[in-house]
């Protein structure tokens, strides 16, 4: 449910931040996070409820936020952070946080129906 989501997501992706704040994340990454959960969460919520003819062309929108969530993850500056502080330990962490992201919203949607 979006209520629900609306203060998960976003507190999702502050883990990311803070996970990553000890090795030098700068706030331009949790700023770019949040956007990116804003931007998954007001488009799949506007074509479930408002411009429901238009759901496709909304989830596809949707999607992109959750897209760069999951690139920063894996690609993006939290991944080189990660990387960077040659702490295994601290990489696990935020390949599971990814993998956590990509696997458990992606069924999301197939758990409700």
């Amino acid at each position: 449910s979006y209520i629900d989501w609306i203060l998960t997501v976003p507190l999702m992706c502050v883990e990311f931040y803070l996970i990553l704040r000890a090795v030098g994340a700068k706030q331009i990454l949790l700023w770019k996070m949040i956007g990116y959960s804003l931007i998954m969460l007001i488009f799949g919520y506007l074509g479930e409820t408002v411009f429901r003819s238009q759901s496709v062309l909304f989830g596809v929108l949707s999607t992109v936020g959750y897209v760069g969530i999951v690139y920063e993850a894996w690609f993006g500056s939290a991944k080189k952070l990660a990387v960077n502080s040659n702490d295994p330990k601290l990489l696990g962490a935020i390949k599971a946080l990814g993998w956590f992201v990509l696997a458990g919203w992606a069924i999301y949607p197939s758990l409700r129906a």
